[in-house]
């Protein structure tokens, strides 16, 4: 009896030190979904892993330690289908919303970016600013459909969307461009007159005047005047995607404080807003 007292007291204090390793909670994983769009995400070329949002990337997982991080590069339809299928994705660089939205749950701002405008070859400027003035006036320029618009698959424009939607977009003066180097491609057909125009911020003309030599025109658009583009984390709206959003939340002032960060900001934001 004495021989089985000690056995069922062995049993159960191997049982008391097994049960806190086994009920250990694994680590909370976030897989940020990068979209390779130069320069938010750099992955080639001089500037490889120097792009906007590699480097929020970057800050948010040294802030995080403690949580298993996966980077994955998708096409932006893609990342609209996972969130539409509720897959636990985040998209480090999104722009926010204030109200809120079917499928995202957006994480407070990280940063401000200088806003969209047209750009454009040199030598069509005064041609454009001469009829729809400087500012551009959007929507004058679209219910004209005399110029050919650009954009990359997926890509959406905020408050720009609907005058898009409503005057071009499905017209024979819409190009999709599609591909990892769409935005340079894109550039590339401006200049060759294969397109006129696109929409974008003035890092990625500075982007592409840099990596590829060659001059590119941007002008401002009438109806963002004085707005504020504001850069935010967008996660899966699911109860994984509100843990993680506030998670996230907590790190933010260190993510902003985070040199790297700061220095691809000096980098692609400060110097493209100054220099148009």
């Amino acid at each position: 009896m004495k021989y089985k007292g000690l056995l069922l007291s062995f049993i159960m204090m191997l049982a008391g030190w097994a049960w806190p390793h086994s009920a250990k909670a694994e680590p909370h994983e976030i897989v940020w979904a990068a979209n390779i769009a130069p320069p938010f995400h750099i992955v080639t070329g001089p500037y490889a892993k120097q792009g906007l949002c590699d480097a929020l990337v970057d800050a948010f997982i040294e802030a995080m330690p403690n949580t298993n991080h996966k980077i994955e590069y998708l096409p932006q339809l893609r990342i609209g289908m996972l969130w539409e299928q509720e897959k636990n994705i985040c998209f480090p660089c999104m722009i926010h919303r204030a109200n809120e939205q079917r499928l995202i749950a957006f994480s407070e701002p990280t940063h401000n970016y200088p806003t969209h405008g047209i750009i454009t070859r040199p030598s069509l400027v005064s041609e454009l600013t001469e009829k729809y003035g400087n500012p551009i006036d959007l929507e004058r320029l679209l219910q004209d459909r005399m110029y050919r618009f650009g954009q990359p698959v997926g890509r959406l424009y905020g408050k720009l969307q609907p005058l898009l939607e409503e005057h071009i977009i499905g017209t024979t003066q819409h190009i999709d461009v599609s591909g990892d180097t769409a935005n340079t491609s894109m550039m590339s057909m401006i200049l060759s007159k294969r397109l006129d125009f696109t929409i974008d911020y003035p890092m990625v003309e500075r982007f592409y005047e840099e990596t590829e030599g060659r001059s590119l025109a941007f002008i401002p658009i009438s109806q963002l005047a004085n707005d504020v583009i504001v850069g935010a984390v967008a996660c899966t709206k699911n109860a994984w995607g509100d843990e993680t959003v506030r998670r996230i939340n907590e790190v933010i002032p260190e993510v902003q404080n985070n040199p790297h960060f700061n220095q691809a900001q000096g980098l692609w934001l400060e110097t493209s807003a100054s220099s148009n």
